[in-house]
């Protein structure tokens, strides 16, 4: 049909169906169709209405709703209408997937999708991969603004306390013993102690079964102690009464190698030397039967009363 002004770009113009003979004078809404079917222009602005041979005014003379108009007034009986759809909407459809060919990309387009950047602390480390394949499971990606950021996927701190833990209560333990706290995620180390009796008969056993010399030992595991006693029938003893000191009621001898049954005579030894603030002190008695050899010579200072035998091969002098 005639128009005036530019020709349409796109769509195509359309007459809809006549609405003229349903005008009564009272009557302002009427529906819309185009070859018997319902039509929805969309807008007011789409179309051009014309009632008894004037062009009313969109919005304001008439509005659509849907696919019916409706006029400010109502249509007299007679008049004559027509109303002209100023361009159809083109429908653009969405691509079948998979049905978009390179040849229908710019290059731009292509160049970007071929070249992927890979960047290591922001220093790019590789161009023209077009794929990435991660092997590592977990693994999970987002992509915002062209930028793909991948998470490694790892243990959680519950799952790693529960993998130590279990290292530790599983394994053989000695004098130490290995607690795993799944609630707080320690692990307690407590170690054995000995008692003090324990520790007492360790060291007993020490000094019951070693080698002993001239000292036995024993341990007195009653009170939890060691008695200590030198070998021999000669040894010094510490006195109290009647006065302070060490003494023995055995033969003493200086740098000598031992003693010989030629000392003690007839089993009897010498008794009653003593030695205090620089004196040599002796007894004035000389009680039992003594003998002195041939090898020896003995001394006193007198007076003393010989109460016995003395035998005397060697010199015995009296000061």
């Amino acid at each position: 049909m005639p128009y005036i002004g530019r020709d349409l770009s796109q769509g195509n113009y359309l007459k809809l169906d006549n609405i003229e003979s349903q005008f009564n004078g009272s009557k302002v809404s009427f529906d819309l169709t185009a070859g018997g079917s319902a039509f929805f222009p969309g807008s007011s602005m789409a179309l051009l209405v014309s009632v008894g041979g004037v062009v009313q005014e969109a919005e304001t003379a008439y509005t659509i709703d849907q696919s019916s108009i409706e006029f400010a007034s109502a249509p007299s009986a007679g008049d004559d209408c027509y109303i002209i759809v100023m361009g159809t909407s083109i429908g653009v459809s969405v691509p079948a997937d998979a049905s978009v060919t390179m040849a229908k990309l710019a290059q731009s387009g292509i160049d970007r999708l071929s070249s992927v950047g890979i960047q290591s602390g922001g220093t790019t480390i590789g161009a023209g991969v077009t794929f990435i394949n991660f092997v590592q499971s977990g693994l999970t990606a987002t992509v915002a603004s062209g930028i793909a950021t991948v998470s490694l996927g790892g243990k959680t701190n519950e799952e790693i306390q529960d993998i130590v833990g279990a290292m530790f209560s599983g394994n053989t333990e000695t004098n130490i013993t290995a607690t795993y706290q799944d609630s707080d995620g320690t692990i307690d180390l407590v170690a054995d102690q000995l008692t003090t009796e324990q520790v007492q008969d360790i060291v007993g056993a020490m000094f019951s079964s070693n080698t002993e010399t001239n000292i036995t030992a024993t341990y007195q595991d009653s009170d939890g102690t060691i008695d200590l006693e030198v070998a021999g029938g000669g040894r010094f003893v510490v006195s109290s009464s009647p006065a302070a000191g060490i003494h023995t009621a055995d033969s003493v001898g200086v740098n000598t190698v031992g003693f010989t049954t030629d000392m003690v005579g007839a089993g009897n030894s010498f008794n009653g030397m003593y030695i205090s603030n620089g004196m040599t002190i002796y007894d004035n008695e000389l009680n039992g039967n003594h003998y002195i050899s041939t090898s020896f010579n003995g001394l006193m200072a007198g007076p003393v009363t010989v109460n016995g035998v003395l035998t005397v091969d060697g010199n015995y002098v009296v000061v």
